[in-house]
């Protein structure tokens, strides 16, 4: 793939690092991808990872761009081999934005016992949930229905199904708050995870929404607020240890490090 931006980051050894860089384009050929930087687009308080970026990108909307020098920042991205910044013009982060959710993700998936494990350590990393009184109910999914058996009878956490969550919302006044987790496979190396709040109403009588039914259940989903996208938790793979590691997130307290 031919990139946009002139780097020129291995035939230079990365003497450019901490520098500022203005109107180069990417040109990487006959490199390892392990060995290739990881790029991210900055845009406020969002930032989008990369692995390739994507050739519609015109040059002109770039306002600057970095490389980065520094091993904790280089940590910060999960990517030793380097981290390129790229700094937009505000005036086109929306064009930006738009054309990074049709940008297609090719990159390998990362596989379910993986993500099961991931999954529970962000749920076991949950601590005010986990300190706090009162039963966590999770809503159901293929993921939880996976890891809830890795979760015993004493834990804070609880996993029903749907009938089960009716029938306890139902006999527990008709409401019920849920949480629920999903992810976000950043890169190869990068995963995010996110908890949502949702509140489940439950009534019975007599329905003829999509055939007649004698229950219902409405799901509502708690806003997230407009601040940019920002994770809960955020999972890089650490190649020296082979264990994948929080290193950073809404979630993950400023004096807390994931040893």
């Amino acid at each position: 793939m031919r990139y946009i931006f002139t780097i020129l980051i291995f035939s230079i050894s990365f003497l450019t690092f901490g520098q500022d860089l203005d109107g180069f384009a990417v040109r990487i050929t006959n490199v390892p991808p392990d060995s290739l930087p990881k790029f991210v687009i900055k845009m406020d308080k969002t930032e989008y990872l990369l692995d390739t970026v994507p050739d519609s990108i015109n040059p002109d909307w770039i306002e600057k761009i970095e490389v980065i020098k520094s091993e904790e920042q280089k940590n910060i991205y999960g990517n030793g081999n380097g981290i390129v910044l790229i700094y937009p013009k505000t005036e086109h982060f929306e064009e930006i934005k738009l054309l990074l959710e049709k940008f297609p993700n090719n990159q390998e998936q990362i596989d379910k016992l993986t993500l099961d494990s991931i999954y529970i350590k962000a749920l076991n990393s949950r601590f005010d949930l986990l300190l706090s009184s009162g039963q966590k109910f999770i809503e159901p999914n293929e993921q939880t229905d996976r890891i809830k058996n890795d979760f015993d009878k004493n834990s804070v956490y609880k996993f029903l199904s749907d009938d089960e969550l009716f029938d306890y919302a139902y006999k527990h006044g008709k409401t019920l708050k849920l949480y629920r987790v999903t992810h976000k496979q950043i890169s190869k190396d990068t995963v995010d995870i996110n908890f949502g709040d949702l509140a489940l109403k439950v009534k019975k009588g007599i329905f003829f929404k999509n055939g007649l039914h004698f229950r219902e259940a409405n799901y509502s989903l708690a806003c997230g607020g407009t601040n940019g996208y920002r994770p809960d938790f955020r999972f890089v793979y650490d190649n020296q240890t082979r264990s994948w590691k929080i290193i950073g997130g809404t979630c993950k307290s400023p004096d807390w490090t994931d040893k």
